[in-house]
């Protein structure tokens, strides 16, 4: 549960998205002939209207804020948590977990909110705080899969695939009903997955959703230090022997990775954001993750 300070930071903010903004409230009740009702206030920013500042509230309180109205097509927000137990090294269990709260908290206001594990956990959904403490409930519960300690033999065609996330997205967009209207997808996930991500776009496209990629990586993930170690692959159980050279080898691989996975999401349409889990020095890990959603342009000023 994020704290009093996050949620008053939160409240100035709003997710970035195509859909968001072609169906925002505050669009809307800007756009003749549209059939809106009231939501909320905030306070009064530039480039508000005059017309919808509520001038009986300033009569009273000397404060100007603004009327927020709420349009009758209303989108879904959807956030899927990755639980493959690659999410359970250095730290990005707990960090992805931080940032799938905040992008909850913001997400109720202004459209229908629910959350998902790639495990196949789905919370109810709502909009509105009231229904926060489920769905943080829900987070607060899932856990990455345990980590394999030796070889799992493959009985079935496809089990392999099932071990991480690429299976988890597609499992997800295809347990949705066709979208009618628009809906967003936010996948927070470190993307390790030796499988392409194609089927699982492929399923997101068919839903409908706008989609996009918060890439949650350890320094582990892309800098591990130089040395001789025995590398466990903690989806599969793999086990290898490293040395100083198989390291700088292995940096450069995941450089290029990272750049594979950005642009064929690109290519598909679909937004990726890399955010690196913070080292415990750094200080207070949400409000680290809210500045780098602030900084990623996934939360943008309402």
């Amino acid at each position: 549960m994020i704290s009093a300070a996050a949620r008053r930071a939160l409240d100035r903010y709003a997710l970035a998205s195509r859909e968001l903004s072609a169906a925002s409230g505050e669009r809307s009740a800007r756009e003749a002939g549209s059939s809106v009702e009231f939501h909320d206030f905030r306070p009064y920013q530039p480039g508000d209207e005059l017309r919808a500042v509520d001038w009986r509230a300033y009569a009273r309180s000397r404060r100007v804020v603004t009327r927020l109205y709420r349009a009758e097509r209303t989108i879904d927000v959807h956030v899927v948590l990755d639980v493959s137990a690659s999410m359970g090294l250095g730290g990005k269990a707990a960090y992805a977990r931080t940032v799938a709260e905040l992008l909850t908290y913001v997400g109720q206001r202004d459209a229908v909110t629910r959350v998902h594990t790639t495990a196949g956990a789905s919370s109810a959904a709502t909009q509105g705080r009231a229904g926060l403490g489920r769905a943080w409930t829900l987070l607060a519960e899932a856990e990455p899969a345990p980590a394999a300690t030796a070889p799992r033999p493959v009985e079935a065609p496809g089990e392999a695939e099932a071990i991480g996330p690429v299976a988890g997205v597609r499992r997800f967009a295809l347990g949705l009903p066709r979208v009618r209207g628009a809906a967003l997808a936010l996948v927070v996930s470190d993307l390790l997955d030796p499988a392409p991500w194609r089927p699982a776009l492929v399923a997101l496209r068919a839903r409908g959703l706008d989609a996009a990629f918060l890439q949650v990586v350890a320094e582990e993930d892309l800098d591990p230090p130089e040395g001789r170690f025995e590398l466990l692959d903690v989806e599969t159980g793999e086990r290898r022997a490293v040395d100083a050279e198989g390291v700088r080898a292995y940096r450069v691989a995941a450089q290029a990775f990272v750049r594979r996975t950005r642009a064929a999401f690109a290519q598909a349409g679909v937004a990726h954001v890399l955010l690196r889990v913070p080292p415990p020095e750094a200080g207070d890990a949400e409000q680290l993750a809210l500045g780098a959603l602030r900084r990623a342009r996934v939360l943008v000023p309402r």
